[in-house]
C-alpha cells in the first residue's frame, strides 16, 4: 500500500481530532445555555411566588397590627413581583405557552393586589376590617396564582428536560455526522492511495518492460532517467556509469538539464571518489546550501534539493542516479526513485556485462582494434552502404615486413610491443568514419568509405612513411607493405575487393616491401614477372602459410621456403 508521509498523516490525525473538540465544545455550550436559561426561568419563578406572599404577608400583618412598617413590605413585594415579571417574560420571548403562563399569573396577581389595596385603603380611612367572605376570596386568588405557578414551573421543567434532550441528540447526530464524514475522507484517501499505488505498480512495470526489451545500456540508462522525471515532475535527473576500468565516471544527463540546476555538474569523466554515493555505497541527500564536513564533488556545486542512489548489485557499485529540483524531496518521491533505481541495477549490470562480451568478442585483446569477426560484419554493411550510395568504398591491407624476425630477435614481447604500436598509430591517423583492425597476424585491415583507390594510396602512402620514420620502443624500424583496392573501379563485390587488395599487397612483397601497390596498377591480362613471383615466394619465408595468387587464376599453396624452390623450376619451365 502506499505509505502516508509524515505530513498526510497529521493531517489525517488532526482534522478528526479537531472536528470532534469542536462538536464536543458546541454540544457542551448548548447544554450550558439550555441549563442556565432553564435555571434562570424556575429561579424567576419560585421569586414570583415568593413575592406575592411577601405581599400577602405585609398586607395581613398591616390589616391585623395597623403597623404602617407592613406597607413598605407591601410596596417592594410589588415592585419586586413587577420586576421578576417582565424578566420572566424576556427569558419566555418568542415561547406562547409560555408567555400565556405569565400572563395568567400576572392577571391573577393583579386582580389580588387590586382587591388588597381596596382593603388597606378603606382599613386606613375608617379603621374597618374586611370581612369573612373578602378573607376567603383572598385566600381564593392566592390558591389559583400558586397552582397558575406551579403549572408554569412544570412547564418550565418540562421544556428544560426536553431541551436537555436536544442537546443530547445534537451531540449524537454531530458524531454521526463526524463519522460518516471521517469514513468518507478514509474511503476517498483509501481510493487515491489505491490508485497512487497502481499507478506506481504500472509505472515500475513498464520501466521494468522497456528496460528489459532496451537494445543496449545507453538506452536502459535514458529510459531511467524520463521515469524518474517522470515521477518527479519538474526535476532534472542524471546517470553516473561507472566505466569498465571502474575507475571513473561518465554521467549521462537528461534532455532538460540546462534547464535544471544539474547544468552545474562538471564534465565528465568523473573520478569514482568524486560521487559520496558511489564512495560510501548508501544514499546521499543535500538540501541546498547545507555546509557538510566532505562536499561531493558532482552535486556539491548544484543550488537544489539533491538525492543521489547508488546503483548496487550484488554489492558492487556500478553507478548511481543523480535527482535535483527546486522543491523539497518528498518520502514518496525518494521511495519511488529507489525502487527505480533498485529495479535497474541488474538490468544495467546485465547489460553492461554483454556489451563487455561483445566487445571482447569483436575485438582484439592486444591492439584493442576490432578483430576479423567484426571486420568481416563492418566490411559487409560499408560495401551495401556504398551500393546504395553509389559512393566508393576503399580497402587497405598492411601487412609487416619481416615480423617473424622480430619475434626471432626480440621475442613475442617485442612483437606485441610492435603490434600495440601499429594499432595506436592507425588509430590516430584515420578518420572518425574509417575503420581499421586486425585481420590477422601482422595483418591490419583499413576500410576508407567515400574514398576512390588513389585517395586510398594517398593515405596508404602516409601510414608506410609514418611507420617508417617511427621508433618502436627499443626496436629497429618496422616497415609494411600495402595493398589497395577499391569498389567499383577494383571489384565489383566485397570478397573480390579483398581478393584485389590482397593481390596488391603481394606484388608490394613482391617487388620489395616497404611499398604501396593498388589493384588498379597491375595489368589483369598478363602474369606478373618470373623474378617478381619468385622473389614473393623466396620472401614469404617459413612462417608464411599464405597462398600465392596468380592474375591467371592458378593458385599455389606455399608453406615453407622449401616448397617454394621445388615449385620454382616447374614454373621457369
Amino acid at each position: 500500500m502506499h505509505r502516508l508521509v509524515p505530513r498526510q498523516a497529521a493531517w489525517l490525525i488532526g482534522v478528526p481530532v479537531l472536528l470532534i473538540a469542536v462538536a464536543v465544545f458546541v454540544t457542551a455550550n448548548v447544554e450550558r445555555s439550555t441549563a442556565i436559561q432553564a435555571g434562570r426561568q424556575q429561579a424567576d419563578s419560585a421569586r414570583l411566588l415568593t413575592a406575592m406572599l411577601e405581599q400577602e404577608t405585609a398586607a395581613r400583618g398591616y390589616l391585623q397590627t395597623g403597623d404602617e412598617s407592613f406597607l413598605s413590605s407591601w410596596r417592594e413585594g410589588s415592585a419586586e413581583f413587577t420586576a421578576l415579571l417582565a424578566a420572566s417574560r424576556a427569558l419566555a420571548s418568542g415561547n406562547a405557552a409560555l408567555l400565556s403562563s405569565l400572563d395568567d399569573q400576572a392577571r391573577i396577581g393583579a386582580s389580588w393586589r387590586s382587591s388588597m389595596e381596596a382593603a388597606i385603603d378603606r382599613f386606613t380611612s375608617s379603621g374597618t376590617l374586611p370581612g369573612q367572605a373578602f378573607s376567603a376570596e383572598g385566600r381564593g386568588m392566592m390558591a389559583s396564582f400558586r397552582t397558575a405557578n406551579a403549572a408554569y414551573e412544570a412547564d418550565l421543567q418540562k421544556r428544560g428536560t426536553h431541551s436537555l434532550e436536544l442537546a443530547r441528540w445534537l451531540t449524537v447526530e454531530v458524531a454521526a455526522a463526524l463519522a460518516i464524514l471521517l469514513s468518507g475522507c478514509a474511503l476517498l484517501l483509501t481510493r487515491r492511495s489505491a490508485r497512487i499505488e497502481e499507478e506506481r505498480q504500472r509505472g515500475q512495470a513498464d520501466l521494468r518492460e522497456l528496460l528489459q526489451s532496451s537494445k543496449s545500456e545507453q538506452e536502459a540508462r535514458t529510459l531511467l532517467v524520463r521515469h524518474i522525471e517522470r515521477i518527479l515532475p519538474g526535476s532534472g535527473a542524471a546517470v553516473l556509469n561507472r566505466n569498465n576500468g571502474d575507475d571513473k565516471l561518465e554521467p549521462l544527463l537528461s534532455t532538460r538539464a540546462e534547464e535544471t540546476s544539474l547544468k552545474n555538474i562538471p564534465p565528465g569523466p568523473l573520478s569514482t571518489q568524486a560521487c559520496l554515493a558511489v564512495r560510501l555505497g548508501h544514499t546521499h541527500e543535500r538540501p541546498p546550501g547545507d555546509q557538510s564536513l566532505v562536499e561531493c564533488e558532482v552535486c556539491g556545486k548544484v543550488a537544489a534539493n539533491v538525492a543521489c542512489e547508488p546503483l548496487l548489485v550484488g554489492g558492487e557499485v556500478i553507478g548511481a542516479v543523480l535527482v535535483a529540483q527546486e522543491k523539497k524531496i518528498k518520502q514518496g518521491q525518494r521511495d519511488g526513485v529507489r525502487q527505480a533505481v533498485v529495479q535497474a541495477a541488474p538490468i544495467l549490470a546485465n547489460q553492461r556485462n554483454l556489451a563487455l562480451a561483445e566487445q571482447r568478442a569483436t575485438s582484439d585483446q592486444l591492439t584493442g582494434l576490432p578483430n576479423r569477426r567484426a571486420a568481416d560484419e563492418t566490411l559487409r554493411r560499408m560495401a551495401a552502404h556504398a551500393s546504395r550510395a553509389g559512393n566508393p568504398l576503399a580497402a587497405v591491407l598492411l601487412d609487416l615486413d619481416h615480423f617473424k624476425q622480430i619475434n626471432d630477435v626480440h621475442g613475442h614481447k617485442g612483437g606485441d610491443e610492435v603490434l600495440t604500436s601499429i594499432g595506436a598509430l592507425l588509430t590516430a591517423s584515420l578518420r572518425t568514419s574509417d575503420f581499421a583492425a586486425r585481420y590477422g597476424g601482422e595483418e591490419f585491415l583499413i576500410l576508407l568509405p567515400d574514398t576512390d583507390g588513389e585517395g586510398a594510396k594517398i593515405l596508404a602512402e602516409k601510414l608506410r612513411t609514418a611507420m617508417e620514420k617511427r621508433g618502436f620502443s627499443r626496436l629497429t624500424t618496422v616497415t609494411g607493405s600495402f595493398g589497395v583496392a577499391a569498389l567499383p573501379d577494383d571489384a565489383g563485390e566485397i570478397d573480390q575487393l579483398i581478393r584485389e587488395a590482397d593481390r596488391a599487397l603481394y606484388r608490394a612483397k613482391a617487388r620489395g616491401r616497404n611499398r604501396v601497390e593498388c589493384a588498379s596498377a597491375a595489368d589483369k591480362d598478363e602474369p606478373p614477372p618470373i623474378a617478381d613471383l619468385a622473389q614473393a615466394v623466396t620472401a614469404a619465408g617459413d612462417d608464411d602459410e599464405r597462398a600465392i595468387p596468380f592474375s591467371r587464376e592458378i593458385v599455389i599453396p606455399v608453406g615453407s621456403k622449401r616448397d617454394a624452390d621445388d615449385f620454382l623450376p616447374t614454373l621457369r619451365a
